[in-house]
């Protein structure tokens, strides 16, 4: 091991002794022990190559920023040096590992990306005051494994690891963390008096797992949803019932949480466990949704905005995860756990509601990220009206409208609500005619309609820049047996991430559309998007963002008008309409006159600056 202790120049000397079989081949090897007998401290990067055992009277703290890296490399016969097959520490005394916000202190393997298991873990034996807040642990066997002991863990990322934490007999505080990409699972306990509260458990294979004799501890206020297998599991030696109540499982339907769950209910001989009441949104959230609710290029203040784990039910119900109102400029912000959810929005006019569902649903939002979207608003039309079928055949006839003209060519298309399909074709697809009538005829459910217009006259896929999007407000529909069903399905025309509502003049739309090449580092910059803003704006919702940028180079874009500009590239990501967010090359200044790029070509990377 290497690193710096609470005196520095002896450190060096001991931690390299202590070190030297460090250099040993990586194959199956006996593990170089580091005793830790008195008060030490780390910082910067520290090596560990074998097993750090921290004795009773010794207190390790380590400082903000810290990196401790574990080798990757296994031992032999694990029984005989305390359980380690890999590199970790050993924990009787105690830990204070104490991060910030803008400074964790991160275990990680050597091996990068971390893997689970690529370390083993940190064991506490009886162990008594450690604190851990805000750190990050990944690719460890078990990042946590506790006997007997008492642990403090608060605002801690838990990540990539076989378990997150596996705590036996032991009193463990654990708030407002996060376990996720655990491959086995993300919190197991047994015999523990724990508190667990406002903790985000999700992707995990199972979200928490109780072992046997829990129901001393208190679990409240998380959201445990989206975990591979169960979000809770009882052991076959969990006897005993539990309360789970006033958690968070992914939805606000208590049939639905149970379902997520293996209790006595699953499996004769073991408890159960009681989640009610479930709560209808969630206690934490860790991500954000944020954009802006338009009616062409005015904003409108007041629009419901809500975001919704599944289509089942439609956007008009209160199933919804998270939801806020459009202030003054039409902007909102919803926060949410990490996931993968469809926006839509409503707003009451003078002019009749405005309803937006835009096709780049459904947005996904990892921890910590604030994803930014529009939304495009319509008018909705009446709703659907029925009458008997001729023919006895059950059928749905949409009208396909932008600013209520009808539109031929139209890619009419029914899909499941609880399976929506806007790229795809789904369970029928039928083409409007010059009135924009389109007939599909489908078995009697229940049905969401979209409407799609590529400028390329394709089928399926996303619809590209300038194409039509539409979706029928009030799904989903019921299409009893031996009846017709006709609605109308408006659509508004895709201008980056806003919609445009057609209002402006042929001449005005002929000089906004323009052509042009983009380069990253004097090559084509195929598989990019090219972002628009107006100077001196470059941050927040572009005015338009242009089509993929082909193997050639060449994009496509319409923008407002002629004028300056700065552009950003972006690479793409399918079914992601902001492209990369970590990624946003540029800026570069054009002039666009008469539809044509000045300079030419927009050069991105060392020599676009």
């Amino acid at each position: 091991m290497r690193g710096n202790a609470g005196n520095p120049s002896a450190a060096i000397i001991l931690f390299g002794l202590l070190s030297a079989c460090a250099h040993l081949p990586v194959a199956a090897t006996a593990p170089a022990v580091t005793y830790i007998e008195r008060d030490t401290t780390w910082s910067g990067e520290v090596r560990v190559e074998g097993v750090v055992h921290v004795r009773k009277a010794a207190t390790l703290t380590i400082l903000p920023a810290t990196r401790i890296v574990f080798a990757s490399r296994s031992f032999p016969n694990p029984d005989e040096h305390e359980g380690f097959s890999a590199p970790g520490i050993h924990v009787e005394g105690r830990i204070v590992a104490e991060g910030t916000e803008g400074a964790p202190i991160v275990f990680t393997s050597a091996a990068q990306p971390a893997r689970p298991g690529s370390w083993d873990k940190i064991l506490f034996s009886f162990s008594s005051g450690s604190r851990f807040s805000h750190c990050v642990f990944e690719g460890a066997r078990y990042a946590f494994h506790a006997h007997f002991s008492e642990i403090s863990i608060r605002k801690c990322i838990f990540r990539a690891n076989d378990e997150g934490v596996r705590l036996g007999v032991s009193r463990v505080t654990l708030e407002d963390s996060v376990f996720t990409r655990n491959e086995i699972r993300g919190i197991n306990f047994r015999e523990c008096r724990n508190v667990i509260r406002r903790n985000l458990v999700y992707g995990n294979g199972d979200g928490v797992f109780l072992h046997s004799k829990n129901s001393a501890s208190v679990v409240r206020e998380n959201a445990i949803y989206d975990n591979r297998n169960f979000n809770a599991r009882m052991g076959d030696l969990h006897s005993d019932d539990m309360d789970l109540s006033g958690n968070w499982w992914g939805t606000a339907s208590e049939e639905e949480a149970r379902a997520t769950l293996h209790d006595g209910r699953n499996q004769p001989g073991i408890g159960k466990i009681t989640i009610t009441p479930v709560l209808v949104r969630p206690p934490v959230a860790g991500a954000a949704i944020r954009g802006v609710f338009v009616a062409g290029r005015d904003p409108v203040k007041g629009a419901d905005v809500r975001a919704y784990g599944s289509l089942s039910d439609g956007v008009f119900g209160d199933g919804h995860v998270a939801g806020n109102l459009t202030d003054e400029n039409g902007s909102f912000l919803l926060s949410l756990p990490p996931g993968r959810y469809f926006v839509s929005g409503r707003a009451e006019t003078s002019g009749g509601m405005l309803f937006a569902l835009p096709g780049n649903n459904p947005v996904v939002v990892s921890y910590g990220e604030t994803r930014e979207i529009g939304l495009p608003a319509v008018t909705a039309p009446p709703k659907g009206r029925y009458r008997p079928s001729a023919d006895a055949r059950s059928s749905i006839v949409a009208r396909a409208t932008l600013m209520g003209r009808p539109e031929s060519a139209v890619a009419v298309h029914a899909s499941r609500p609880d399976a929506p399909d806007f790229r795809g074709a789904g369970e029928a697809t039928a083409l409007t005619d010059e009135e924009g009538i389109a007939r599909l005829f489908l078995p009697p459910g229940k049905y969401l309609l979209s409407a799609r217009k590529r400028t390329t006259g394709a089928a399926i896929g996303m619809v590209d820049e300038g194409g039509l999007f539409g979706v029928y407000p009030y799904f989903p529909v019921d299409l009893p047996r031996g009846s017709v069903l006709s609605l109308e399905i408006p659509m508004f025309r895709k201008r980056g991430l806003l919609g445009e509502d057609d209002r402006k003049a042929p001449a005005a739309e002929a000089a906004a559309h323009a052509e042009g090449i983009a380069t990253l580092s004097g090559k084509a910059a195929t598989g990019y998007i090219v972002f628009f803003y107006g100077p001196p704006e470059t941050i927040g919702r572009p005015l338009a963002r242009s089509s993929v940028v082909s193997g050639s180079g060449r994009f496509s874009v319409h923008l407002p008008g002629d004028g300056e500009y700065i552009a950003y590239l972006r690479k793409a990501v399918e079914g992601v309409p902001g492209g990369a967010a970590e990624e946003r090359l540029g800026p570069v200044s054009f002039r666009l006159a008469g539809g044509r790029f000045l300079p030419g070509t927009l050069a991105f990377g060392p020599q676009g600056r």
